[in-house]
């Protein structure tokens, strides 16, 4: 069924698109629009749908190349061809034809039809459901339609230009962050060793990034972070850098984390013994002495070039690992932020406070702590 509607919806895009374009008489910039189009359905199909990671990746690298080449063609044959005639309309109709060449590649070489179906026998098929069927998938549909929207509206011009304009900071293979924790940082940090707990920090940002990450990990809470002391001025995992650090670990601030409205945090703790967070503490020094780099492919493919190349749920988990204290078996590289939460079945984890951005009367915005942390004889604090 997921499949039928998949291979309908591929259909009415193409549709949609090809009637874009010659609605608008050959206009090289509809064509290259129409183009990114369908890469960008492309993209999400092929890291949602495909099975293997190494799959994902070679059908990212193909499409890749042939929207390139569409995007050379606009330039070079469509849009010199400002008279009508032979050459104009032949270049519109070839460019028309270029908008199947990548939905043709993914329905050869990367469907696998079963029992032989081609795509029109899917959708001919599909266009026989009975009611009683439609009914059955009814809540899928209307998730998945939920879901797209969600995505139009996440990705949006201002959105994607944001996400785009930090890519260039982020290196993949090599370590670019070094140093970012200072002396005063891990003085601070060893002098908490002793309290008996390490504090975990989940994160629901409204940050471009993190939206974006939202729609793959389909979780509000879409970042992790680890603080040695009950205060939370230890606070330190893997993130962008906020562009004033290079990506990967690097301090982090509960105002800084909250600083957005419909942002929040959650504080949880850990038992962890003295022996425990310095075997923690050690680590960091380790990779902030080594360098470090933000993994960003690894969101999507799920690996690490580098042993300090890391996300932040990866992070987190890797450090709780190092130390034996992590209370669920998963591969580090596919831990997401909200695993620390879910998949605590023996209730390890104890809830402290939650933390939120608030407007009070004279429209001041401050930082309030709506509980008050465990063992500590005092009502909310302000930070």
């Amino acid at each position: 069924m997921k499949k039928r509607i998949l291979s309908v919806g591929m259909l009415l895009v193409l549709l949609l698109l090809l009637g874009t374009t010659l609605y608008w008489n050959g206009n090289y910039v509809i064509y290259i629009i129409s183009y990114i189009c369908c890469f960008t359905f492309l993209l999400y199909s092929s890291v949602f749908v495909a099975p293997a990671n190494w799959e994902k990746i070679v059908q990212l690298v193909i499409y890749t190349v042939v929207v390139v080449a569409q995007i050379l063609f606009a330039v070079l044959i469509i849009r010199p061809s400002f008279s009508r005639g032979f050459i104009f309309d032949s270049g519109r109709l070839l460019g028309i034809m270029l908008l199947f060449t990548p939905f043709q590649i993914r329905q050869v070489f990367f469907l696998k039809p079963e029992n032989g179906d081609s795509l029109v026998s899917s959708i001919e098929e599909w266009s026989a459901l009975s009611y009683a069927q439609l009914l059955y998938e009814k809540e899928a549909i209307v998730d998945r339609i939920a879901k797209v929207q969600k995505a139009g509206k996440v990705l949006s011009k201002g959105q994607l230009w944001d996400v785009l304009q930090d890519l260039p900071r982020h290196k993949c293979f090599s370590y670019v962050n070094n140093g970012s924790l200072t002396d005063e940082y891990f003085e601070k940090a060893y002098s908490s060793l002793d309290d008996g707990y390490l504090y975990l920090i989940l994160t629901r940002s409204k940050s471009a990034v993190s939206e974006v990450i939202e729609l793959f990990t389909n979780r509000q809470y879409n970042h992790v972070s680890i603080s040695f002391d009950r205060e939370l001025l230890t606070i330190i995992s893997y993130n962008g850098g906020e562009r004033v650090e290079p990506p990967g670990l690097n301090p982090e601030l509960v105002k800084n984390l909250v600083g957005e409205a419909g942002a929040s945090v959650m504080v949880y703790r850990l038992p962890a013994s003295y022996e425990q967070k310095k075997i923690i503490l050690d680590k960091v020094y380790e990779i902030n002495t080594d360098g470090s780099a933000y993994n960003i492919l690894g969101l999507l493919f799920k690996f690490s070039y580098q042993p300090n190349i890391m996300f932040c749920s990866q992070f987190v988990y890797t450090m709780l690992e190092t130390s034996g204290i992590n209370y669920f078996e998963k591969d580090a590289t596919h831990v997401i932020p909200t695993d620390f939460v879910e998949l605590d079945y023996y209730r390890r984890l104890e809830f402290v406070t939650e933390i939120t951005l608030k407007e009070t009367a004279s429209s001041r915005e401050e930082y309030v702590n709506e509980e008050k942390l465990i063992n500590e004889n005092e009502g909310s604090r302000q930070l």
